[in-house]
């Protein structure tokens, strides 16, 4: 039986994910480069409406991956889960940083893991909304 592919170490780059993105805090020792063509593809695949579930799920993945010490860096409190959730959520709050928040995934839970992530949410079974209340 062969075993699953250890999860990729990652180092802390000293930065500030609210002026150059997570992936520049948090980096893979080796550093292989993402397929741009690849995100776009993700990105153009993904119903708008559908981002605040993707957002949460991504977020909650990439938290879930952080050493301590990066959570540490981001709240203080290096046990602060829900604290670096709420930084996170901010961070990639804004629309036009949904590509960035795919690159990141990418490049800290990896293309595989985040295309699982984005597949089991089944964002073809989410109806639009009808109205902006809805979709808030």
């Amino acid at each position: 039986m062969t075993q699953p592919p250890s999860l990729p170490s990652i180092t802390v780059v000293p930065s500030c994910p609210r002026q150059r993105g997570l992936s520049s805090m948090i980096s893979q020792t080796q550093n292989k480069p993402i397929d741009l063509n690849l995100v776009d593809q993700v990105c153009e695949h993904i119903p708008a409406w559908t981002w605040p579930q993707v957002k949460e799920q991504l977020v909650d993945a990439i938290v879930t991956e952080m050493p301590t010490h990066v959570i540490e860096k981001l709240t203080g409190d290096p046990v602060n889960d829900e604290g670096a959730l709420n930084v996170l959520d901010e961070y990639y709050k804004p629309d036009e940083r949904n590509k960035d928040l795919i690159v990141d995934a990418f490049k800290i839970l990896g293309k595989e893991q985040t295309a699982y992530l984005l597949d089991s949410l089944q964002l073809d079974k989410i109806q639009q909304p009808t109205n902006q209340e809805d979709h808030e």
